[in-house]
């Protein structure tokens, strides 16, 4: 009788074990937009994802909102697709050519604030016995101000990992 129920007890918490709830995760981005991330994860299956980026010898902070297709007839269980949208700020660094009377023609580091929106889509592979996810992204940004005024980056390709807590 006693082994009978610790039996049941293991059971019991082995199986708690196995039914976490994910709902943060971090991870890194490696791509155009290098970066850190953390995720909270929402009741509706949307999440928010607040980054830490660096491109264009500056730093950018990133927020976005972003929602998970699970399951979808197309895709094998472990797929699953994301999409959504954001807003970043920072600055941006280059190096620029200039010229005065005084020094004649040198190079000089400029920076500029950045200011713009966000788009997300992107495939996530899910491993079935670790808490751990590989993703495959496209980030397109539109940028205001820094070295141009409007500037646009149509693909932002990236590959993620992240774990999940």
């Amino acid at each position: 009788m006693k082994h009978l129920f610790i039996t049941i007890i293991l059971f019991v918490a082995a199986s708690t074990l196995m039914a976490q709830k994910f709902e943060r995760s971090v991870g890194v981005r490696l791509g155009y937009s290098n970066g850190i991330f953390f995720d909270i994860q929402n009741k509706d299956l949307s999440s928010y994802r607040f980054m830490v980026n660096w491109r264009d010898g500056g730093r950018q902070v990133t927020a976005m909102r972003y929602f998970h297709r699970y399951k979808l007839d197309k895709l094998p269980k472990y797929l699953s697709f994301y999409y959504g949208y954001g807003i970043h700020a920072g600055y941006s660094k280059w190096d620029q050519y200039k010229q005065d009377m005084e020094h004649g023609y040198y190079w000089e580091e400029v920076s500029a604030p950045v200011v713009g929106l966000d788009a997300l889509i992107g495939i996530s592979y899910d491993l079935e016995r670790l808490p751990l996810s590989v993703t495959c992204d496209a980030k397109p940004f539109f940028d205001f101000w820094g070295r141009k005024v409007f500037n646009a980056m149509p693909l932002d390709l990236a590959v993620s990992v992240i774990y999940h807590f």
